[in-house]
C-alpha cells in the first residue's frame, strides 16, 4: 500500500519553522534516528515559512505559534490556501484554546512544549496518513506560488480553484443514501461522514456528504472544516447549476465534497418540503453518491428524502430506547411505502455487556442487520477532538474493516439499480404516503 504523502522517497518530508535555533536543533536530533522523517528545510519566520512552502511543497510543516513577524497560525492559514501540505502546530501554550486555532486554521496535530521523540514522531506519522488536495498541473502550480508571494506581502489574493472533477450529468450515478437514526446519540453522523469518505476512496467518483441536520448539524466540527457557506445558500439561491453547487461546498482533504447544515439554528423553519426537493434533485445530478445526514424527526423535509433516497441507512444501537425507535421508523417506512430491501440496518456501539444481542434486533424489527461496529469509545473521542475521520489513518481497524464491507455492499446494490434500470427497470411499489394506507 502506498503511503498517504506518495512523494516518491518512501519518506516524510518535513520542513521546521520556529525562531529559536535550539528549538529547531533539538527537533532535528530526536528525528535523527527516524529513518522515515527526513527534514528537508528549515526556516525562522513566518514568511521565510510561505516562500519555502511553496518552493519545495513539504509533506509535513512542524510551525510554532509564537513568532515575532507573523504567528504560526497565520502563516499556517496561508500556506494551507496555497501548498498540497500538512501542518502541526507546536507551542509552549498548552491551554485548549490554542488547540482549537490551530484545528480551525487546518492543523493535522498539535505539540506542547517540551515533547518527547515518541510524541513527536507519533504526530507527524499519524498527520502524514491524512490525504490532502493535489496542485499537480504546471498552471495551478505557478498560481499557487504567486498568491504565496502575494499573501506573504500582504496583498489580497484570489481563492485557489477547486480540483474536484466538472460534474458530468451523463455519467452520475446520481444514487442517494441517507443515513437516519429514530434517536440522537446513536453515532449517526460519524457514520455518515466515515461512510462518505470510504465511499470516496473506494470509487473515485464524485461523492458529497449533505449535512441536512438543519437545526444541529455538527458535520462540519467533525471533520474541522469551519466554512462560511451552507445549505442556506442553496435554498436562497434562484436556479441552482453546477457553479452554484460548487461554490456553496467545501473539499475535503480526502477529496469529498461536504456541504454543512445552515449557520442559524432558526433557518430550518424556512426549508420546506418543496424546497428541500428542489435542492435534493440539483445535487443528485452533480454527483455520483450523495451521502445525506438526516436528523432524528419525521419532518416534511426528512420524509420526502427519505422517499427519494435510492437506500437508507439506519443506525441504531443495543438500547432498548434505541430498538423501540427502530421498530417504529419500519412502520413508518411501510405506511411511506418505502421498500424493505432499501433499508440497510446498522448496528453502532456493540458489546456483549449491554445484554441484548444483534440477533434479537433482528427478530424485532424482521430485518437482517448489515453491519456491526463495536464500542470503540477512545478512538471515536480522539478522531472527533481531531477533527480527523479514523478511516484515514486507522485502516487496519476492525471499524474501519466494518465501514469498507457496508459501503461494498452500497456500491453492490447501487451498480445492480444501474443494470435494473438499464435493462427496463424493476417494478416499484407505489408511494402511498405517511397517512395513506
Amino acid at each position: 500500500m502506498q503511503p498517504a504523502w506518495n512523494n516518491g522517497t518512501g519518506r516524510i518530508r518535513l520542513m521546521i519553522v520556529d525562531d529559536v535555533p535550539d528549538t529547531t536543533e533539538n527537533v532535528q536530533k530526536l528525528l535523527y534516528f527516524e529513518r522515515d522523517i527526513q527534514v528537508i528545510a528549515t526556516a525562522v519566520s513566518g514568511e521565510e515559512a510561505i516562500a519555502k512552502a511553496v518552493h519545495l511543497v513539504p509533506d509535513i510543516i512542524l510551525m510554532d505559534i509564537n513568532m515575532p513577524d507573523m504567528d504560526g497560525l497565520r502563516a499556517a492559514e496561508i500556506i494551507l490556501q496555497q501548498v498540497p501540505t500538512r501542518v502541526v502546530m507546536m507551542s509552549v501554550q498548552a491551554e485548549p484554546e490554542y488547540l482549537q486555532r490551530a484545528l480551525l486554521v487546518g492543523a493535522r496535530g498539535y505539540l506542547t512544549k517540551p515533547f518527547s521523540g515518541d510524541q513527536l514522531s507519533n504526530t507527524l506519522r499519524s498527520a502524514a496518513q491524512v490525504p490532502v488536495q493535489s496542485f499537480a498541473d504546471p498552471v495551478t502550480g505557478q498560481r499557487a506560488a504567486e498568491n504565496g508571494r502575494r499573501r506573504a506581502a500582504g496583498a489580497d489574493y484570489p481563492s485557489p480553484p477547486s480540483a474536484y472533477p466538472a460534474p458530468s450529468s451523463s455519467r452520475a450515478r446520481q444514487h442517494i443514501i441517507a443515513v437516519f437514526g429514530g434517536k440522537g446519540g446513536v453515532g449517526r453522523s460519524v457514520i455518515a461522514l466515515n461512510l462518505a469518505v470510504i465511499l470516496r476512496q473506494l470509487t473515485e467518483e464524485r461523492v458529497a456528504l449533505i449535512d441536512a441536520d438543519l437545526q444541529a448539524g455538527d458535520v462540519h466540527v467533525l471533520l474541522n472544516m469551519n466554512t462560511s457557506s451552507s445549505i442556506d445558500d442553496l435554498r436562497e439561491a434562484v436556479s441552482l447549476d453546477a457553479e452554484i453547487i460548487h461554490h456553496s461546498m467545501a473539499v475535503h482533504d480526502s477529496g469529498l465534497m461536504v456541504l454543512r447544515a445552515p449557520l442559524q439554528p432558526e433557518s430550518a423553519e424556512r426549508f420546506t418540503e418543496d424546497e428541500m426537493r428542489r435542492i435534493m434533485v440539483d445535487l443528485r445530478e452533480n454527483f455520483d453518491y450523495l451521502i445525506v445526514d438526516l436528523s432524528t424527526a419525521y419532518s416534511e423535509a426528512n420524509l420526502m428524502i427519505l422517499e427519494m433516497a435510492d437506500q437508507i441507512v439506519l443506525v441504531t444501537t443495543l438500547e432498548l430506547t434505541s430498538l423501540n425507535k427502530a421498530t417504529r421508523f419500519f412502520e413508518v417506512a411501510d405506511r411511506l411505502g418505502i421498500a424493505e430491501q432499501k433499508i440497510v440496518l446498522v448496528c453502532n456501539r456493540v458489546q456483549a455487556y449491554y445484554g441484548i444481542k444483534p440477533q434479537q434486533l433482528e427478530a424485532q424489527v424482521r430485518h437482517r442487520v448489515a453491519a456491526l461496529f463495536p464500542e470503540e469509545n477512545q478512538l471515536m473521542v480522539n478522531a472527533v477532538n481531531r477533527g480527523i475521520p479514523f478511516v484515514l489513518y486507522q485502516r487496519n481497524h476492525q471499524v474501519t474493516k466494518q465501514f469498507i464491507a457496508l459501503a461494498k455492499q452500497l456500491i453492490t446494490k447501487a451498480t445492480q439499480e444501474e443494470q435494473d434500470a438499464a435493462a427496463g427497470g424493476a417494478a416499484k411499489r407505489p408511494k402511498r404516503g405517511l397517512f395513506k394506507r
